[in-house]
């Protein structure tokens, strides 16, 4: 099974792991892992030379029984240990290179050196606060009260033909996308649904789950409270039916 059709099948929970913020992403790992999350995330907005993508996808890949994907801030970060790859376009950029010119690079790469590679084609949408992918790739977020713009740029992707979209709040961002916004877009949308960014409790992610993404991921939450992991897969489980 791939990890596309993996996600396509309920709710679940990723841990993304950025290695430029923490050394030790061992430790986080296997806390995810005992938390029961349900695949890894890799990957960071800044400065991750692509030999380190490498080790510590080889590490994470070595004590984990679940999909481990690369989450890409630059063409640099990519590795054929990975499971599968998150290919991609900030669609809400104001600068084209966002959009299509390192996904230009990127595909070339993947082609010619990481055919095996699961490539998963992903509409980025940055949202709210936007995080340090807001300003790295010069977004223009949609404001958290205006569900109807999400739900635009979801149907754009759509029709473009992305296998998943995924409403992005910021690492560390003072509140996650809101819910109403994550029923709307789940309305209309038939593909992979990703959230993240702001989760911080239970609570909140399952007022999330309820809405049926396909997957809720939590980071900075994991990096500097690694114990509350696991409360926000139970209410995920919970909210989901699992």
């Amino acid at each position: 099974m791939g990890v596309l059709e993996y996600v396509s099948d309920g709710v679940k929970h990723f841990t993304l792991i950025d290695p430029d913020k923490s050394a030790d992403y061992i430790r986080i790992a296997k806390t995810a892992l005992e938390a029961g999350t349900d695949g890894i995330l890799v990957g960071g907005s800044l400065g991750i030379p692509s030999e380190e993508i490498d080790a510590v996808v080889k590490d994470i890949k070595s004590i984990s029984h679940v999909p481990v994907v690369l989450f890409p801030g630059t063409v640099c970060q990519l590795t054929p240990r990975a499971d599968a790859v998150l290919f991609l376009s900030v669609l809400n950029s104001q600068d084209p290179y966002f959009i299509v010119g390192a996904q230009l690079q990127g595909a070339v790469i993947l082609a010619k050196h990481y055919p095996s590679l699961e490539v998963i084609s992903t509409a980025y949408l940055l949202v709210g606060d936007g995080g340090a992918a807001g300003y790295v790739s010069a977004a223009r977020p949609v404001p958290l009260r205006r569900p109807e713009i999400a739900v635009a740029y979801a149907l754009a992707a759509k029709y473009m033909g992305f296998s998943a979209v995924y409403l992005e709040a910021g690492s560390g961002a003072p509140e996650p996308v809101p819910a109403p916004m994550v029923r709307a877009v789940r309305k209309y949308l038939d593909r992979v649904l990703i959230v993240g960014g702001g989760i911080r409790s239970g609570k909140a992610a399952g007022e999330i789950a309820r809405e049926r993404p396909n997957v809720i991921v939590t980071g900075t939450i994991a990096e500097e409270q690694p114990e509350k992991l696991g409360e926000i897969v139970r209410a995920i489980r919970e909210a989901a039916g699992r």
